[in-house]
């Protein structure tokens, strides 16, 4: 991309954290296993993990970018048209009827996107009309499992240490990881400190959409705040609405139809965001037409 010059007016920087500030997606598997362990469902965990990493990996017609409807039992597509295309759980199309999902009002319908492997999960728990303790249950034990060997997450020491550099008037994380396991993860990448504003159980996008509301009301300004996530339904959306600035990260194809200012795939591009921000924003000099922010974003796609 262009260096452009809205990185230096970026005052605020919400950051995600699960597959935004580390990528790691092998615990999706074992998620899976673990909520169906025990289950009357169990016999279809290999199915299930079969379908989940198809899904991720986009050999599918259904992925990341669309819906589940709980009570129909259906993948759905949104369409531009205001439309909705169903599949089954086999691929094969099933009609639906027209603008029967409301895709604007989540919450108040039986509609879950999938956003990111966390979401492929949460979507076999519905699918299987799971309790809410089975879910966190497997959801604790794969947080546990992934601070601890053989199966800890590598923490990217270049990014880290690039936001605690990161010279904005404000640094805010915002998760939807329950208090406990939020911490625990800051804690283990040793980034706790480097933030104004620290969010777990936000309740996103719900919850993202009324921290957007409280800086409008500090004074700052929508183009002065950029939000950087990998499920643009949670963590984008709200702030492409308003009129702010989105980085969408994320290493898996997806199918929401929205154009994000950045998108980038690894944690090495994002590094060099955050240090092409700050360098953007001392406004070094330059010889040559170009500067070192550049150098920086060189690979990153607008």
């Amino acid at each position: 991309m262009a260096v452009d010059n809205w990185l230096e007016d970026i005052k605020v920087v919400i950051f995600d954290m699960d597959g935004t500030l580390y990528q790691e997606d092998t615990y999706m598997e074992r998620y899976i296993r673990y909520l169906l362990e025990g289950t009357a469902h169990e016999a279809d965990t290999e199915t299930a993990v079969g379908m989940g990493k198809a899904l991720r990996s986009g050999e599918q017609v259904f992925g990341f970018g669309h819906f589940y409807h709980l009570q129909d039992d259906l993948l759905v597509i949104r369409l531009e048209d205001g439309l909705a295309r169903g599949y089954a759980w086999d691929g094969s199309s099933v009609p639906v009827r027209k603008k029967v999902y409301k895709f604007e009002s989540i919450p108040a319908a039986d509609l879950l996107h999938i956003g990111d492997p966390w979401g492929i999960v949460t979507m076999f728990s519905r699918k299987y009309k799971l309790p809410e303790t089975k879910l966190a249950e497997a959801f604790d034990r794969v947080r546990k499992e992934m601070l601890a060997a053989p199966y800890r997450f590598e923490i990217h020491g270049g990014l880290m240490q690039a936001i605690e550099q990161l010279g904005v008037e404000k640094k805010v994380l915002m998760t939807n990881t329950h208090s406990e396991s939020g911490a625990e993860f800051l804690n283990f990448m040793q980034i706790r400190h480097v933030f104004d504003e620290i969010y777990c159980g936000a309740g996103k996008p719900a919850g993202l959409e009324s921290y957007l509301a409280s800086l409008l009301r500090q004074g700052y300004k929508e183009y002065e705040i950029l939000s950087v996530g990998d499920n643009p339904w949670n963590d984008l959306h709200p702030v492409k609405r308003i009129g702010g600035r989105t980085c969408f990260i994320s290493p898996y194809p997806s199918h929401d139809p929205e154009t994000w200012d950045l998108r980038l795939a690894t944690l090495d591009e994002l590094e060099r965001l955050m240090r092409a921000i700050a360098e953007r924003q001392m406004k070094e000099e330059i010889d040559d037409g170009t500067d070192s922010a550049e150098g920086n974003l060189q690979g990153i796609q607008g």
